[in-house]
């Protein structure tokens, strides 16, 4: 496989787990995650699914959480650089906090690590202090 090759397996793969999750398709996510995932969500305790989750099982735990708390209402990447299997992308996403309805939005900024075509470390780059305050209202 020709590294562009590879780097648009990565994108599309990518592409998918952005379109699967807002629409609630946990499955189809965790299908292109390797075993071995890896999910860091920069934030602090008081936002409940902020943390560092490895493997699969914690995947589901941290998306659990995520469902749990809020709504994805939108999640728009628009640019991605990818170098063999390393992907950034920023974007736009949009949430409500399932309790109060409060919206809020930020852009962000994923850093990627994958192994063959699957996600195996993802970092998660946002506005956290702007869901901070969705949690603390």
């Amino acid at each position: 496989m020709t590294t562009a090759t590879r780097e648009a397996r990565n994108i599309e793969a990518t592409k998918a787990i952005y379109a699967a999750v807002p629409a609630g398709d946990l499955q189809t996510a965790l299908d292109l995650m390797d075993p071995d995932v890896r999910i860091t969500y920069y934030g602090v305790p008081a936002i409940p699914y902020a943390g560092d989750y490895r493997g699969i099982e914690e995947a589901v735990r941290f998306f659990t959480r995520v469902g749990e708390s809020i709504a994805i209402t939108e999640m728009q990447a628009w640019k991605f650089i990818a170098d063999g299997d390393e992907l950034a992308t920023w974007g736009r996403q949009r949430f409500r906090h399932l309790a109060t309805g409060y919206e809020w939005g930020s852009e962000f900024a994923h850093i990627i690590t994958l192994r063959e075509g699957r996600w195996l470390y993802f970092r998660d780059f946002m506005n956290s202090a702007l869901t901070l305050e969705a949690f603390t209202r």
